[in-house]
């Protein structure tokens, strides 16, 4: 008997994890929301003192206007340039990358990008490889 209490309290444990999870999946946007066409600019290879531009899109895939608090990056390597202005539900914006290569080796730099939507901090990420 004691043994079928505890099946019992194992299948309702397990069922209301999966109505949890799938409510999670299921999230209504109701205010702003940022979707990348690419979350990596890959730089292929370059040379020291090469400087590669590369940009990022983003659409507003939600319901209200979209601002991008900041964006940095985790290196003085990486200049940054970003659409100032909100961003209307359905549109798109860039943020430019400029990166300057310095040092010879592989490239992993990362980006983040804070704003008011809904998922509010998105890390973006630069590869390739110095020679």
């Amino acid at each position: 008997m004691k043994a079928r209490h505890i099946f019992i309290v194992i299948v309702l444990v397990c069922g209301l994890g999966m109505l949890s999870a799938n409510a999670q999946t299921t999230k209504t946007v109701t205010g702003a929301e940022i979707s990348f066409d690419k979350s990596t600019l890959n730089f292929g290879t370059l040379n020291v003192g090469d400087v590669k531009v590369g940009t990022f899109t983003f659409t507003n895939t939600g319901k209200k206007p979209l601002i991008l608090d900041n964006v940095v990056s985790n290196c003085d390597c990486t200049v940054l340039d970003w659409s100032k202005k909100p961003v209307m539900p359905g549109k798109t914006g860039t943020i430019k990358a400029t990166y300057t290569a310095k040092n010879s080796g592989k490239i992993s730099k990362w980006v983040t990008v804070m704003s008011n939507a809904e998922t509010d901090r998105v890390i973006l990420r630069l590869a390739g490889e110095v020679k």
